[in-house]
C-alpha cells in the first residue's frame, strides 16, 4: 500500500513504501479511487504491487516515471501525485500507456518473456478489446528461452469470466513477471 502525504490545497502525495524499482500503471490525467492497483515496486526481483490508500480518490497530476518504464525510488519518494479536485466523479479512462491499467482487474505476467498476442504473425489474435474470456482460454503466448508457453486465463482473484478492456502489452513486448498483459472488468449479468 503506498502512503498519503497531504500537500498543499487537495494534492495528496503517494510515496514508496520502500527502496526498488517502480512501475506506473497508470499516467496523468487518469482517475484513480481508493485500492486500485496503480504500479508495482521491484525488490530483489521481486514485484509487489501498489495500491492507492483507503482515503485517497482523484486524478494523476505527476507520475514519478515520467515516460520511463522503470524508475529507482527510495523509501518515501513521490510515485504519484493526486489531485482531489472537483473532476474525481469522472469515469477513469481507458489506458493510454504501455503498462497502463484503468482497473484493478488485471492478468499478469505469471513469468518473463516475451509476450506474442497471435499464434503467428499471419493468423488473428487470441482476444481483442471486448472479448470475453474464460477461464482455461489461451490468451497469448510467452516466449521463454526460445521455447513458447501459452499464457491461460486462470490465476487467484480473477472472474470465471471477463471482459477485455484493453491489451497493455503489445505483440512482441518484452514483459516481467507480475506486468500487466490484459486490463479486465467483470461480466456483467444483463
Amino acid at each position: 500500500m503506498l502512503r498519503a502525504i497531504p500537500r498543499d490545497g487537495s494534492d495528496s502525495d503517494l510515496v514508496a513504501p520502500t527502496v526498488g524499482i517502480f512501475t506506473s500503471t497508470v499516467a496523468a490525467g487518469e482517475v484513480v479511487s481508493p485500492g486500485q492497483v496503480v504500479g508495482a515496486i521491484e525488490v530483489l526481483g521481486v514485484r509487489h504491487p501498489l495500491r492507492v490508500p483507503d482515503d485517497v480518490a482523484g486524478r494523476v497530476t505527476r507520475t514519478a516515471s515520467e515516460g520511463r518504464a522503470r524508475v529507482p525510488v527510495q523509501y518515501g519518494d513521490t510515485v504519484l501525485t493526486v489531485s482531489r479536485g472537483a473532476d474525481v466523479g469522472v469515469a477513469p479512462s481507458l489506458p493510454q500507456a504501455r503498462g497502463a491499467a484503468a482497473t484493478s482487474l488485471v492478468f499478469a505476467a505469471p513469468m518473463s518473456g516475451r509476450f506474442y498476442s497471435r499464434p503467428s504473425p499471419t493468423e488473428a489474435a487470441f482476444v481483442n478489446v471486448g472479448d470475453i474470456v474464460r477461464r482455461g482460454q489461451t490468451i497469448g503466448l510467452l516466449e521463454v528461452m526460445k521455447t513458447f508457453n501459452r499464457l491461460v486465463y486462470q490465476g487467484e482473484g480473477l472472474p470465471e469470466a471477463a471482459v477485455v478492456d484493453a491489451i497493455v502489452s503489445a505483440d512482441g513486448d518484452d514483459v516481467v513477471r507480475g506486468d500487466v498483459i490484459l486490463a479486465l472488468r467483470p461480466v456483467t449479468e444483463t
